[in-house]
């Protein structure tokens, strides 16, 4: 019993080194770097330090820092202990080097990002340019034309030459004075009236005609 008590003791001591022995996440320390009050030129170096021990996860030379408009930015990868011996930890502070000379700022080591200015000879710093948020959709919403004012366009359109109402030339009774038939049922007046005579004039000639004949006819 009490050689399974040991061997139980011995697997979790194998497996607490195991999981000390795991890489831990590391820093990633950003931002600005100033010179002398200037953006730092592009190429300049910035390192992390803990203590003595250079704990910049990239070779010297490899990531050198680059100008970004107003300000020049940089990105130092900063290790843990599990990862480099004498490296980050719960209480280490990251110091930095620009071009091997000492920044003025420092910062604790913690996993995962941290955003810091670095600056050399002056405190003033240049921070990196932020971008300007887009409203949901993208682009702007396009603003319609003005309304025109005035008459709206008609379609009656008067031909040159044309009379018009109160013109000269012209009166109250329109642009064309051209005379109108009269509706369908005038007609029939005019018209009885030559019938009328003509069927008058038939009889009095058939009168004339039956007098003139002899009687034996």
């Amino acid at each position: 019993m009490r050689a399974v008590h040991l061997a139980a003791a011995a697997l979790a001591a194998l497996g607490s080194a195991a999981a000390a022995a795991q890489p831990q996440i590391p820093a990633t320390v950003y931002g600005s770097v100033t010179i002398d009050g200037q953006p730092a030129p592009t190429g300049t170096e910035v390192r992390a330090f803990i203590g003595p021990v250079d704990c910049t996860q990239a070779a010297p030379g490899e990531r050198p820092a680059f100008r970004d408009g107003p300000a020049t930015a940089y990105v130092v990868t900063v290790l843990h202990e599990s990862q480099r011996p004498g490296c980050g930890r719960s209480d280490a502070v990251i110091t930095f080097t620009i071009d091997g000379r000492p920044a003025l700022q420092s910062v604790p080591w913690e996993p995962g990002p941290i955003r810091l200015d670095l600056s050399l000879g002056s405190p003033t710093t240049i921070p990196l340019p932020t971008s300007t948020p887009t409203p949901p959709g993208g682009a702007a919403t396009p603003t319609p034309p003005p309304l025109r004012t005035g008459t709206p366009p008609t379609d009656d359109v008067t031909p040159p030459g044309s009379l018009q109402p109160g013109g000269p030339g012209g009166s109250a009774a329109g642009p064309s004075q051209q005379p109108q038939p009269p509706a369908d049922g005038a007609f029939w007046p005019w018209l009885l009236i030559p019938a009328a005579a003509i069927a008058a004039a038939a009889g009095l000639a058939a009168l004339r005609l039956r007098r003139k004949r002899p009687a034996g006819d």
